[in-house]
């Protein structure tokens, strides 16, 4: 799905992959990753700096699509920052602090192509813009942002569905491989992992439950 703003020209045709899913869905979110950071000597003031700036990015990006935005930090990170050529003693302690989350926004049902895509460029116009002023700052946290992904928000709501089309696909291939005289059943199954999502585009998300049967011929 090409959604990153990072891509400076664009191809004058862009053919879509196939979809390979057992389920196709509506994605009803809009995601993009971040990363923000700060190179420091006192660690105790770095978080708080980073929370604003989370905060900061939240109010931008929520005045920039019109609704509401929702701001998931998932991890921190702390690293001794590398040795310069030329660096003084006082800086051999400084510290690398990074926090990495996410910004959801919704992508509601009646929103037709034309303004999900609107919603889409204005969370990509707000991420460049986010990113090129903490380059600017000196001193100050630092953003980077994935590409902007449609998701669905439910995908194990669709589970009892996708477990009926496995069973239906099983019994076609039990009966198209087997005989009357050596019926194919299924003779072991693993238990279905999670439902798992495939983002596609801003009208698909393709949904999948992988489950490992074997099928074979009952024995008395």
């Amino acid at each position: 799905m090409s959604l990153s703003y990072k891509e400076k020209y664009a191809s004058p045709l862009h053919e879509p992959a196939p979809v390979r899913a057992e389920l196709v869905v509506r994605p009803d979110l809009l995601r993009v990753s971040f990363s923000v950071s700060l190179e420091t000597e006192g660690i105790e003031q770095t978080l708080p700096l980073l929370q604003r700036a989370c905060e900061q990015l939240q109010r931008r990006a929520r005045e920039a699509t019109g609704t509401e935005v929702t701001l998931r930090p998932r991890d921190t990170r702390f690293n001794r920052s590398a040795p310069k050529k030329l660096s003084l003693p006082e800086d051999e302690d400084r510290t690398f602090v990074a926090v990495d989350g996410l910004l959801v926004v919704p992508l509601p049902a009646e929103l037709d192509f034309w303004a999900r895509s609107s919603r889409v460029g204005s969370l990509v116009r707000v991420c460049h813009e986010v990113e090129r002023d903490s380059r600017e700052m000196k001193k100050q946290p630092r953003f980077n942002f994935g590409s902007v992904e449609a998701i669905f928000s439910q995908p194990e709501s669709h589970r009892e569905e996708l477990l009926r089309r496995f069973v239906a696909r099983a019994r076609e291939i039990a009966a198209a491989v087997g005989s009357s005289e050596a019926p194919l059943h299924v003779v072991d199954c693993t238990i279905p992992g999670a439902v798992e999502q495939t983002p596609v585009s801003l009208e698909e998300v393709g949904l999948s439950l992988h489950v490992f049967c074997r099928l074979g011929v009952e024995t008395p």
